[in-house]
C-alpha cells in the first residue's frame, strides 16, 4: 500500500508545471494559478465573468506586488504561452479541437487575463496593502511553519487470528511542520481516535458493543502533486485500549497515505479535505491484531 503511494506521488509529481525563477513572480504566479484552477472546478464559462468572479481573491494576492514584478511576470507568462504553442486558440484547432489537449495553455492564458484585469484594477489596491519585497504568496505555503488539523469517520476492518470483524469510529489529528518548495511538507504530531465494534462472542453472536481508543504518532510526509492537490504517506507508533481496562496500552505500528486537495484561503486558514487509508499492527498476546482503516476527514491548515 505504502510503496503504491509512493509510486503515485512521484509519477504525479510531473503534473507540476512551470513558473518564474524571480520569488515575487513565482509567488504570483502561483497564487493565480490557484484561483484560476479552483475557479475550473465548477466549470469555467465566459472568460469576462468568470474573471470578475475571481478578482477579490486575485488582487489580494496582485496588490501585494510591485507593478515592476507584475508587468515582468506578464511578459514571463506570454513567453510561456508562445513556447507552448500558443494563442491557445490556433493551439486548440491544431491538436484536433480536443480540450485536454491544451489543458495547461488555457490555465496559462487564462491567468494571463486574470493579472492583465487585476493590472487595470491595482489603482483600486486598499491603501494599507502595499507591495511586500518578496511575496510570499498568498494562497500557496511555502518555506513556513504549519499548523494542521482534521478529523472525520473512519471504518475499520479487523484481523485477528481466524477472526475478521467490521468497525467503526473516528479520529482528530494535530500536527506540526515545515513546508518547503512547491508546498511539499513534513509534520510530526499525533492523532487521537475512538472506535467502536461488535465482537463475536463464544457462541458467534454479536451482542454487545465494545468500546476502544488508539494514540498514534505519525510522521508526514506531504507531496504536493498538482496546483491544488496532494498525496501524504505517514508512519508512527500506535497505542491501543479497550474499555475492559483503559490504562492498559498494547503497543503497536501504524502506516497510512491520504490523497487530499487544499481550497483557497479564507482570511487567515485553508480549508481543505483528504481520503485516507491505513494498515495497523498491535502485538498482543496469542494472535497480532491487523486493522486497515479507511475514511474522509476534513480540516484546516494554519501557518505560523
Amino acid at each position: 500500500m505504502i510503496r503504491t503511494a509512493l509510486g503515485l506521488a512521484l509519477a504525479l509529481g510531473a503534473c507540476r508545471t512551470a513558473a518564474p525563477a524571480q520569488t515575487s513572480e513565482r509567488a504570483l504566479f502561483r497564487d493565480l494559478e490557484r484561483i484560476v484552477t479552483v475557479a475550473e472546478t465548477p466549470g469555467w464559462g465566459v472568460d469576462r465573468i468568470e474573471i470578475d468572479k475571481v478578482m477579490g481573491a486575485a488582487l489580494d494576492s496582485a496588490c501585494r506586488v510591485d507593478a515592476l514584478d507584475r508587468r515582468a511576470l506578464a511578459t514571463w507568462i506570454q513567453e510561456e504561452i508562445n513556447r507552448q504553442g500558443g494563442p491557445v486558440e490556433a493551439a486548440y484547432r491544431r491538436r484536433g479541437k480536443k480540450l485536454r489537449a491544451v489543458a495547461d495553455l488555457l490555465v496559462l492564458t487564462r491567468v494571463q487575463l486574470v493579472l492583465a484585469r487585476a493590472e487595470e484594477m491595482s489603482l483600486d489596491c486598499p491603501f494599507w496593502l502595499e507591495p511586500e519585497r518578496p511575496f510570499h504568496g498568498r494562497q500557496i505555503s511555502e518555506h513556513r511553519f504549519q499548523l494542521s488539523l482534521a478529523g472525520g469517520g473512519k471504518g475499520h476492518i479487523v484481523s485477528q487470528g481466524t477472526r475478521q470483524d467490521l468497525g467503526f469510529g473516528g479520529a482528530g489529528r494535530l500536527l506540526i511542520g515545515r513546508v518547503f518548495r512547491d508546498g511539499d511538507g513534513l509534520y510530526l504530531g499525533a492523532e487521537l481516535g475512538a472506535s467502536g465494534s461488535f465482537p463475536k462472542d463464544e457462541s458467534g453472536e454479536r451482542t454487545s458493543l465494545q468500546l476502544g481508543a488508539d494514540l498514534v504518532t505519525p510522521l508526514v510526509y506531504r507531496r504536493v502533486v498538482t496546483t491544488n492537490t496532494h498525496v501524504e504517506l505517514e508512519a508512527g507508533w500506535l497505542g491501543r485500549s479497550t474499555e475492559d481496562d483503559w490504562l492498559d496500552v498494547d503497543h503497536g505500528v501504524h502506516f497510512g497515505f491520504a490523497i487530499g486537495a487544499r481550497a483557497l484561503r479564507a482570511r487567515f486558514l485553508f480549508p481543505g479535505a483528504a481520503l485516507g487509508f491505513s494498515w495497523e499492527r498491535t502485538f498482543v498476546d496469542g494472535d497480532d491484531r491487523t486493522t486497515i482503516k479507511f475514511g474522509v476527514r476534513g480540516g484546516f491548515d494554519l501557518e505560523l
